[in-house]
């Protein structure tokens, strides 16, 4: 217990650079490096010639080991024409039958590939009903590729109960149960009964709708869910708990049950209690930025089990134990990453790294916002403790790369507030979010989804984002050097990258202090070196770069006395007319110009483009107000002011 309290404390200063996050531990064992799934590729393809709509498990389970027996139920609809059904199922399990629409079927096995032979030729859009029968001990190391099993038993060594629980992701699930392991196609709805000693309590999705006495001093605990789900995020859990549920309330919903399975002794709900009582100002949080609770009509909660950290089974994660930031971390997956899942595992920073955020968000919303820049502090440094590495997983036969704690989770969270900077906006930011929940919720997205919903709602080109930040490596480094005259700010931001991408195109803040107050200008790094000449009262004494950690970043910046607004900067060598001006602008000069940008004071760029050969810019969607016009050509630059009339 010591152990685990030391790490808590460290967790909590803010050294995600030396410890991996507590959700990727656990995930990063699931599978090895040799393999991307179980099956050959020829029986997945047998396996996509159906849609699921319906799993039931119906299983026989014990907390003193993991023999399980029972059987699968799956309902589903023919998609072509098909005389096979094929399932996944580990070759440690037998089957002892199989039936397709109540009659029995013969079976072939290879390795995990299980085909049910179904005796005629079923046409698209035809429904059927397929039951397997099966029982056995699964692997309790790792065989056909994996390191560990998706169902384990095992003494918390805390608190000392034996637990037996499942942890599927990504390809284990075919560990405990039959099942089809393709991330698109979500079961309509699911069931999980399960049989163990009266002792016990058993855990699983959706609501507990029943528990029926059985004989042998057995009950059935029968949990039922009406939401599409993804296999792996089919759970169960069997151990002597005691029920301790709560209720949230969020905005628009009258109450949402939090029902958890706690270890039954004397120690473990009072050290828990207010960390899981948090839970329900979590969700009411995470529901007012987000919308509803997806699962709002059935329930949230947690089985514990003796893990070193959390999996976000859906509307029942399995956690070891229960710390603000990982409790957090699993709640925010309900929405991200189990009501919209990853499409692929290219694309798991989608789940990781948005769940990751909702770390951040909870420490900023109900805690304190100078802890939660020092917690981002945390995450950057984490992420900066290596120059290299994409967010987006090109290889996905490494469970280590899939869920790394530095990519996927901490850069994936610290891409996920860039966007937030990016626009600039939370009530947009939050509007997209939430439209990206509307339309890909109870289904799968891509990067490329979140992309198009974030430009439809924002009107921001987000494609060189994208191409920096999840498919490029590193981050950038600014070397600023800044002067004062009179009351002018003149800045050159020279920027460097610490791998391959070779510019991060990106708004930045810097913090100005003077001595009558500090302030934060945004300008845009649009090129390798930037020079901005920009109106500021007071006397400067120091600048800071990207003072609310806007973006990764490294840097430093330089007082340069020598530099001044014509350090190459041509202040005066055109002219603008009218100005003030309306619905345009022309540009008088006897150099040539390609290309402009319209900023506003602060250096936020509005309006760019390729100069015209009339050297017109049309200016009528700005509103009334001081502009700053550059214009570029190669190597040259210059810029003035001109005002927007009414």
């Amino acid at each position: 217990m010591r152990v685990l309290s030391y790490l808590l404390l460290l967790y909590a200063f803010n050294v995600q650079a030396q410890l991996s996050h507590p959700c990727a531990a656990i995930k990063q064992s699931s599978f090895n490096s040799s393999k991307r799934s179980v099956v050959d590729p020829n029986h997945t393809i047998l396996e996509n010639m159906y849609d699921v709509k319906h799993y039931q498990l119906d299983l026989n389970l014990e907390r003193t080991s993991t023999y399980i027996s029972g059987n699968v139920t799956i309902q589903a609809v023919a998609l072509a024409n098909m005389d096979i059904f094929a399932l996944e199922l580990h070759p440690y399990l037998a089957i002892d039958s199989a039936k397709v629409n109540g009659a029995t079927k013969t079976v072939g096995r290879n390795g995990n590939a299980v085909s049910i032979l179904i005796g005629q030729t079923y046409t698209p859009g035809t429904s059927l009903t397929v039951q397997v029968f099966y029982k056995g001990t699964p692997p309790t190391t790792g065989s056909s590729g994996f390191d560990d099993p998706g169902i384990s038993n095992d003494f918390s060594p805390s608190w000392g109960n034996q637990v037996t629980w499942t942890l599927s992701q990504p390809f284990s699930a075919h560990d405990w149960w039959p099942c089809k392991q393709v991330l698109d196609d979500k079961a309509d709805s699911s069931a999980v009964y399960i049989t163990t000693d009266a002792s016990n309590l058993a855990g699983s999705n959706g609501k507990l709708v029943n528990i029926t006495n059985k004989p042998n001093n057995k009950k059935q605990f029968a949990w039922r869910s009406s939401y599409p789900i993804a296999y792996y995020l089919i759970s169960a859990a069997v151990a002597q708990y005691i029920d301790y549920s709560i209720y949230a309330h969020p905005v628009g919903i009258d109450s949402v049950l939090i029902q958890n399975y706690i270890y039954n002794n004397p120690q473990t709900l009072p050290n828990f209690r207010n960390q899981i009582d948090s839970t329900a100002e979590m969700l009411e949080l995470y529901s007012q930025l987000f919308g509803p609770y997806p699962f709002n009509k059935e329930k949230y909660g947690h089985c514990m089990a003796p893990i070193s950290g959390g999996m976000e089974h859906q509307t029942m994660t399995t956690q070891g134990f229960f710390e603000f930031t990982l409790t957090a971390h699993e709640l925010m997956h309900q929405w991200f990453g189990d009501h919209v899942t990853c499409a692929s595992w290219e694309d798991i920073w989608l789940n990781e790294g948005f769940a990751s955020y909702g770390e951040y968000l909870a420490i900023e919303y109900l805690r304190s916002e100078q802890e939660a820049f020092n917690y981002m502090q945390g995450v950057h440094n984490s992420v900066m403790a290596n120059t290299g590495g994409r967010v987006y997983v090109a290889d996905t036969t490494n469970s280590s790369r899939i869920f790394s704690s530095r990519l996927s989770y901490d850069k994936g969270s610290a891409i996920t507030h860039s966007i937030r900077f990016v626009v600039n906006n939370d009530s947009i930011f939050y509007d997209a979010l939430e439209q990206y929940l509307t339309v890909y919720g109870d289904s799968v997205a891509t990067t490329n989804d979140l992309k198009l919903v974030l430009e439809q709602k924002t009107g921001i080109d987000f494609d060189p984002f994208m191409q920096q930040w999840i498919y490029g490596e590193g981050y950038p480094i600014f070397d600023i050097h800044w002067n004062q005259i009179n009351d002018t700010l003149v800045l050159r931001s020279d920027e460097t990258v610490s791998s391959s991408t070779p510019l991060f195109q990106t708004p930045l803040e810097l913090l100005v202090q003077r001595d009558i107050g500090d302030t934060i200008i945004r300008v845009a790094q649009n090129t390798n070196s930037e020079t901005f000449v920009l109106p500021l009262s007071g006397t400067i004494t120091g600048l800071e770069i990207d003072p609310r950690n806007g973006i990764l970043n490294d840097g430093n910046v330089t007082y340069d006395g020598t530099l001044t607004a014509i350090d190459n900067v041509a202040a005066a060598c055109f002219h603008i007319y009218p100005n003030p001006a309306n619905g345009y602008i022309q540009i008088s000069s006897d150099k040539v110009w390609d290309h402009y940008h319209v900023l506003d004071l602060s250096g936020r760029q509005l309006l760019d483009g390729v100069l015209a050969s009339d050297q017109r810019i049309i200016i009528d969607e700005l509103s009334p107000g001081c502009y700053i016009i550059k214009l570029s050509s190669n190597d040259k630059l210059a810029v003035a002011r001109f005002i927007k009339g009414e």
